[in-house]
């Protein structure tokens, strides 16, 4: 049985050790300026708003066709945060709202402040772009994530 006095040295014991364990888990790096929620425009016209919420690696994008329908899809990133020349994002495991797998999309990125992310993407099954330079046709797709105020 514990007394008061091995209760509080079981504290002081454990406590330290459960604020490594979850200092371990924290979002770090690069990752963690990515969290939270961001808004971009797309399409040819930049005229298709999107609101992309990052929690850790799970990612939301929702937004409204131009027929009017809304959609989100699920999916994570992948990120790397030394890579070179360009640090690089996947996009990984989105579902579109049926259930069907969207392929991998690789893309690069760059944050610019704190309030803004640029993404150059290939596309679904598309080679990842070496530049931040938008392609004709859409592909590769380049976005600017400007982080949603509250």
């Amino acid at each position: 049985m514990l007394t008061p006095r091995r209760s509080a040295t079981f504290a002081l014991l454990v406590f330290p050790l459960a604020i490594a364990m979850a200092d371990d888990k924290a979002t770090k790096g690069d990752l963690a300026k990515f969290q939270g929620k961001w808004t971009t425009q797309i399409g040819p016209d930049k005229n298709i708003a999107l609101k992309v919420t990052f929690a850790e690696q799970k990612v939301t994008v929702s937004g409204t066709s131009p027929q009017g329908d809304a959609f989100e899809i699920h999916g994570e990133i992948k990120l790397n945060d030394s890579a070179k020349p360009q640090k690089t994002l996947d996009w990984v495991k989105f579902v579109d709202q049926q259930g069907n797998e969207i392929g991998e999309n690789l893309a690069i990125y760059e944050i610019v402040d704190a309030d803004t992310i640029r993404i150059c993407s290939g596309g679904p099954g598309g080679d990842r772009p070496t530049e931040f330079k938008a392609g004709d046709g859409g592909r590769p797709s380049l976005i600017v994530l400007k982080r949603e105020k509250n």
